[in-house]
């Protein structure tokens, strides 16, 4: 059987007490705790599937965004091409010209037939001067 001392009032008010409790800062304490550890869990996982930390990561973001595009690379290319092409041509143009002043010089410079002698008479009487 029971008294009125187990059902009444304080009986209740105890038992509210303890679930008050339980609901309470103490519970709450442990609840965080479990949630943390879970979370430092989580977290030692992801650590190990993925490589590097986050700094790494935002490194290896920018050094993708630094690179250049495909336009830039594209681009550059194509004025280095211009480039060397333009110089090849006047390093072709510079070979061309001196090679026909050296023409011009040799043609200049090949043994020229000797002048006919000046007939000794015309020499002596000085008309051929």
């Amino acid at each position: 059987m029971t008294t009125a001392n187990d059902t009444g009032p304080a009986a209740d008010g105890a038992e509210d007490q303890d679930h008050e409790h339980s609901d309470g800062a103490g519970d709450t304490d442990t609840r965080l705790d479990r949630l943390e550890s879970a979370v430092d869990q989580i977290k030692a996982a992801v650590d190990r599937l993925l490589p590097g930390s986050r700094g790494e990561a935002q490194q290896r973001t920018e050094d993708r965004l630094d690179r250049p595009t495909d336009v830039q690379t594209a681009v550059r290319a194509e004025l280095e091409r211009r480039d060397r092409v333009a110089a090849e041509q006047a390093a072709a143009d510079k070979d061309k010209a001196e090679r026909e002043d050296l023409r011009t010089q040799v043609a200049r410079l090949s043994e020229q037939p000797p002048a006919p002698p000046v007939p000794r008479r015309t020499r002596m009487l000085g008309w051929g001067e």
